[in-house]
């Protein structure tokens, strides 16, 4: 795996971005070239304009491989998100038809967790990750590895992500038929998660956030494992666009200025502290006060801390049991004290900022949560937990649906 060369998309809805590295050891990555393009091509996951796509690909791939000094013509991790992530925690049982022991090897391991895919997802549908959960043997406790042990049944758990196969074919159809280019799909947040949190935290309990343009991913991970994500339909664009409706504004002017005057906390606002905004169409400006206008970002950050705390009790967690808190990424969060924001509803949880780690690059990367999914996916060969992944390219994505068994079909739906 050392010196292997890997190279990474990023499909967000506020950008594209590209990059190509290379493993150096077995936890850190050198990153050869990174680079990004404004695009409105992606709503929410989905590809709302192919030729603007292809536009925005086309030159990314230019720029990187004058970077890197590459051709860029085989493979590469490129992630999936939106609003047709789906998720499910499945389990399945094998035992001996007559009740004797038998040995548990890698084959009996395998069909297992690919059992729990198939019982849960329909046709329809593509599994990205088939993500273990542990095993029991005749009752036993929690086994992480089974191999070797015997029993006369054992059961496997498992976390499964899934997408619509139209989604993920126009992502594959757009890089195969006209870039030439296989696509190796995992999901954004799952690559971001990967590659930001330590073993620690997935031991100790953790919950993952990652804000993006209109969509913040939410996973949960308790002692080693994935044991929830959820795809909460709200990110940053809804406070952006609500500061340009405020102050009747344009969105691009609205971005700079969520990023350079606003608090996510209103608290932590000047109410003295006043900027001027240049009135369109008139050499006049208007003063616009800080403190106003990060209440109306407070109030839309707020909304994603509503969904995450349903999602929660929902689930039942007892925050006691999160001690490694929570870790916030992506580059919709990058507004200032979003974390203390956080902080004010989760009050007796750690909640931090994440940042970039593990890369060698010619410029410091620590603070660009923006690229934590970029990184993830550069990175994935090294952080990949899954045992058997599913994310070996769509070679051909008829044999997709050949491959997902219908006994469950539509009941996701």
């Amino acid at each position: 795996m050392k010196n292997r060369i890997q190279v990474a998309f990023d499909l967000g809805s506020f950008s594209i971005k590209g990059a190509v590295g290379r493993i150096i050891n077995e936890n850190q990555i050198e990153i050869l070239s990174i680079r990004s393009i404004r695009t409105d091509s992606i709503d929410n996951g989905d590809i709302v304009d192919k030729e603007s796509l292809l536009r925005s690909l086309e030159y990314l791939i230019e720029k990187m491989e004058k970077d890197a000094k590459i051709s860029i013509d085989d493979d590469a991790w490129v992630s999936v998100s939106g609003k047709n992530i789906k998720s499910i925690n499945s389990s399945t049982r094998i035992r001996s038809n007559d009740n004797s022991e038998f040995e548990v090897d890698e084959t009996t391991k395998q069909k297992l967790l690919t059992q729990c895919a198939d019982i849960q997802v329909s046709s329809d549908r593509y599994v990205l990750h088939n993500l273990k959960r542990g095993f029991f043997i005749d009752g036993s406790s929690l086994i992480r590895n089974p191999l070797g042990m015997i029993g006369k049944s054992i059961d496997a758990k498992s976390h499964v992500i899934h997408i619509k196969n139209f989604n993920l074919l126009q992502i594959d159809h757009c890089f195969r038929n006209d870039l030439s280019i296989d696509v190796n799909p995992v999901f954004d947040g799952l690559a971001a998660a990967s590659a930001s949190l330590s073993k620690d935290d997935q031991n100790l309990g953790v919950i993952f956030i990652d804000v993006g343009a209109d969509k913040t991913n939410m996973l949960l991970y308790k002692d080693n494992y994935l044991t929830h994500s959820k795809v909460i339909p709200l990110g940053s664009k809804s406070v952006t666009k609500d500061i340009a409706a405020y102050l009747q504004t344009s969105i691009k002017q609205a971005e700079i200025i969520k990023h350079e005057h606003v608090s996510a906390l209103s608290d932590f606002a000047d109410s003295e502290s006043n900027f001027e905004l240049s009135i369109e169409n008139d050499d006049l400006t208007k003063s616009i006060n800080k403190k106003e206008i990060s209440k109306i970002a407070e109030l839309r950050y707020e909304d994603i801390i509503d969904q995450i705390k349903s999602e929660l009790k929902l689930l039942r967690i007892d925050m006691s049991d999160i001690r490694s808190g929570i870790k916030i990424t992506g580059g919709g969060s990058n507004i200032r004290n979003l974390d203390l924001l956080f902080k004010k509803h989760f009050e007796r949880t750690k909640c931090e900022y994440l940042s970039i780690s593990n890369t060698v690059f010619k410029e410091n990367l620590e603070d660009r949560r923006e690229l934590s999914t970029l990184i993830g996916l550069l990175s994935w060969p090294i952080f990949n937990v899954e045992d058997s992944s599913p994310t070996v390219g769509v070679k051909n994505f008829k044999s997709i649906t050949k491959s997902i068994s219908s006994i469950w079909k539509g009941f996701f739906e």
